[in-house]
């Protein structure tokens, strides 16, 4: 993985994704809002970025963990960086809007957010690696919890 992994930002974002995954532990309602926050900030910021400056994106391309990953930020990304970016926000969006709901949607919302969160780990440092992971964790902990009381109240109908 290249990139530099004693930054600031980098090891501030891993620190955040460690006390995130605590919370979520402690006080899952409290994590899954933090955990929506960060979805919904981000679909903001890349949105406005991808508008506004998108060629910063392009720096992926030398901090990614897969040769895979260099090669599409090299070539379909680069030629329409802010398409993919607000389809990128969009989803982000939709995870973090999810999330703030209760049921279906939030079910959903961790799906999502499992899968994006891992899709972006092969960026490595670009993607705060292993924060991405961490926090993919603590979503599946959330998820976890989300079908057991699911059960838990199919089971307390079914028996009333």
């Amino acid at each position: 993985m290249r990139g530099n992994i004693f930054s600031q930002p980098f090891i501030i974002s891993n620190l955040i994704s460690l006390l995130i995954l605590i919370i979520v532990l402690a006080k899952p309602i409290f994590g899954r809002m933090l955990i929506s926050l960060i979805f919904i900030a981000a679909a903001i910021i890349n949105t406005v970025v991808a508008i506004t400056n998108p060629d910063v994106y392009k720096v992926y391309e030398s901090l990614a963990a897969l040769p895979v990953y260099e090669d599409f930020i090299r070539g379909p990304f680069s030629l329409h960086i802010t398409t993919y970016v607000i389809i990128i926000a969009a989803g982000q969006l939709m995870i973090g809007l999810g999330l703030a709901m209760k049921g279906m949607y939030e079910s959903i919302a961790l799906v999502g957010a499992i899968i994006f969160l891992l899709a972006i780990a092969p960026l490595g440092a670009g993607s705060s690696f292993p924060c991405t992971v961490i926090l993919a964790l603590a979503c599946g902990i959330l998820l976890r919890e989300e079908k057991r009381k699911s059960w838990f109240t199919l089971f307390l109908r079914l028996n009333y």
